[in-house]
């Protein structure tokens, strides 16, 4: 039987500007950025029609049938009329962490079977179905993107940035965050087009104090932990320090890998297995880099 395997990276919110209710949905603008922090999804065609799903690595606490993964399958085979599929999803990337890692699995299931079945559908409007920056992750790289998530405007930039992330046990669900930051009535200017082309110049040192994340404030209120998080990785000498997405992961950027590492060493004690080095990556013939 046909098998086929494909890494999928975590995405970060370098900004996260949300401009306000359109529908059920918020329109933002974001600059986002895929990191060394990748998803592994193994693909398997089955004659009988049916679709199985295992998970390994870090637990998703979910019903099969509502996992992101096997709604992107099942999708997948009921557009395109193909044969079952057996699924295995090895998370490197943490569950409802504001690392995108839903929508990577989602990404991830659909370029495989894509590439196992040599259909080349349109599978951006699957993924647009299934999550709001899924299709961003369908092709990761450096990118802006509007709308709810959907809209996405590529960029060349390929400046490295060294990051380090702090993860929790408690998940935040996006819905959730985005309820509280409704509730505060707060709007902020939006920086994601001048940090944008502040990247492509490579000038981190001007970039870096642009960083922000609107959500930032209300993922705090959801997480006390974020504030504590932040803090200690500035103080540890990160240029800045915001929550990924919805959070409650927050990360740390560096502009050199050895000020990363220096700072690794220093609160590796205090936080153990839930601090990760990472860097940015970009993807060249189809690889990231």
């Amino acid at each position: 039987m046909k098998k086929l395997t494909v890494l999928t990276p975590a995405k970060l919110n370098l900004t996260l500007d949300v401009l306000g209710v359109n529908g059920n949905f918020h329109d933002i603008e974001s600059l986002v950025v895929s990191i060394n922090l990748f998803d592994k999804i193994t693909v398997k065609a089955r004659q009988d029609g049916k679709i199985t799903l295992l998970t390994k690595g870090r637990e998703v606490d979910c019903p099969v049938i509502e996992n992101n993964a096997y709604k992107a399958a099942k999708l997948f085979v009921d557009t395109f009329g193909t044969t079952g599929v057996d699924i295995i999803v090895d998370k490197n990337i943490p569950v409802a962490g504001g690392l995108g890692g839903s929508s990577a699995d989602i990404a991830g299931v659909l370029n495989a079977l894509n590439a196992l079945y040599g259909i080349n559908g349109e599978i951006e409007l699957l993924a647009n179905d299934l999550g709001s920056d899924a299709a961003y992750m369908l092709h990761g790289g450096v990118a802006v993107m509007k709308g709810r998530g959907e809209i996405i405007e590529t960029s060349d930039a390929d400046r490295k940035i060294y990051l380090l992330l702090i993860t929790e046990d408690t998940q935040i669900a996006a819905r959730n965050c985005y309820k509280k930051f409704d509730q505060k009535k707060k709007l902020y200017p939006s920086v994601t087009q001048k940090a944008e082309r502040i990247l492509y110049t490579g000038d981190l040192e001007q970039l870096f104090p642009l960083l922000k994340n609107d959500l930032g404030e209300a993922a705090a209120e959801l997480v006390p932990n974020i504030k504590h998080n932040i803090f200690n990785l500035k103080k540890a000498g990160a240029a800045n320090a915001l929550v990924a997405g919805s959070g409650p992961t927050v990360y740390g950027v560096f502009e050199e890998k050895a000020e990363r590492d220096k700072a690794y060493k220093k609160l590796t004690a205090l936080y153990g297995k839930s601090l990760i080095k990472a860097e940015t990556v970009v993807k060249i013939n189809n690889k990231f880099i």
